[in-house]
């Protein structure tokens, strides 16, 4: 395998409309005519400075950069929304294909609302950055659904699933129930049928957001980052307990913000409580871990793991982890914590890292990358 003949496949891109506004255009009645705030979070400022601009990196910030699409022309004021800029950063470390997957404005009450949204979102992808590829970058879209309306949400899976740049389906880490649960299989379902992985993705902070702690929202931003991850658990242990792998063999899930130093200890404890509690989930056939491999894919993280100072220790927690299968490289462009490919595990082979920088990628969105190459 080797990097600089392949590509990097940059799996956790994370546009934004170019204005907070820009989304009316790609709305209809009677949804056009409600407010709609930013998908800023305006509470536990990063270390880098105060919300909205501290949280990203200086590069993606727009410079009165003026952008002409399909929908009109724009003055762009959100980070990470100039496509110019997006495309300049990632090509300059390497990225050959960019999967895109937007914030949105999190969770909607409404849930008719809420698809409404969701299908705003997918047709800015497709008409602002789906199109021909620009110096060898071509971005691969998410098709963003609503799991609080299932049925909309498989008329939106089944409305762009033949795009040949929509590469998965994209719904929010908070949620009304665990994932694994009856209420959501027919998106897993519809999911399938069309060969999409379901990448899970925390959303902004301005909908109706669940705390991410079981006891209530901490006051800091090192609590709300150091605790926030752990809650894709919720999620993996459903899918488990549930038999929702047992029921989808080929689903496969993305969980996009992290949380993979947390996985070992929390599939540990999974594993232990197995075998006294088969009685109660008959369905499920196999030690829990065994069903990471096959099921389930991590983003990476810059912040988790072992220090790079430590190779020896890296070397060792990623055989323990099985991080050479379980993570796909993603840089998070453009929040303030954005990795490029050159920070990611650089104690690791040749071979592992290759796997985790696109192998890992072009397995999971198999047909998809295929057809884009």
């Amino acid at each position: 395998m080797g990097t600089d003949t392949q590509g990097v496949v940059d799996a956790a891109v994370h546009p934004r409309m170019l204005t907070s506004q820009q989304i009316y255009d790609y709305l209809r009645q009677p949804y056009s005519g409600l407010v709609y705030n930013s998908p800023n979070r305006f509470f536990h400022p990063t270390p880098t400075g105060i919300p909205p601009f501290g949280e990203w990196l200086e590069q993606s910030r727009p410079d009165g950069e003026v952008v002409t699409t399909s929908a009109g022309t724009y003055t762009a004021s959100e980070p990470g929304s100039v496509p110019a800029r997006t495309h300049d950063y990632l090509r300059a470390n390497g990225v050959s294909q960019a999967v895109l997957n937007p914030t949105l404005r999190g969770l909607v009450p409404a849930a008719d609302q809420g698809s409404a949204i969701c299908s705003a979102y997918n047709e800015w992808q497709a008409a602002t950055w789906l199109q021909d590829e620009s110096d060898g970058l071509r971005f691969l879209g998410t098709i963003r659904v609503n799991p609080m309306d299932p049925e909309g949400a498989v008329a939106e899976i089944e409305r762009w699933a033949d795009h040949p740049r929509m590469v998965q389906v994209g719904v929010p880490l908070e949620s009304h129930h665990p994932y694994g649960q009856r209420y959501y299989l027919a998106i897993w379902k519809a999911a399938v049928a069309h060969g999409l992985p379901v990448a899970v993705k925390a959303e902004g902070g301005v909908g109706v957001e669940y705390f991410p702690t079981m006891t209530g929202m901490p006051r800091t931003h090192i609590e709300f980052s150091a605790l926030h991850r752990d809650r894709f658990f919720f999620h993996l242990a459903s899918f488990i307990a549930e038999g929702t792998f047992d029921r989808f063999p080929d689903l496969r899930i993305v969980f996009a913000d992290g949380g993979f130093d947390m996985l070992t200890p929390a599939m540990w404890r999974m594993d232990m409580d197995w075998p006294i509690t088969r009685t109660e989930v008959p369905w499920v056939k196999q030690v829990p871990s065994d069903y990471l491999r096959q099921h389930v894919r991590f983003v990476t993280n810059r912040l988790e793991g072992p220090p790079d100072s430590e190779p020896e220790t890296v070397v060792e927690w990623a055989r323990r982890t099985d991080a050479a299968h379980l993570l796909i490289y993603g840089s998070g462009y453009p929040v303030w914590s954005s990795a490029r490919p050159d920070q990611i595990l650089p104690a690791l082979d040749d071979e592992d890292r290759d796997r985790i920088l696109w192998g890992n990628a072009h397995e999971l969105y198999a047909s998809r990358l295929a057809t884009t190459r």
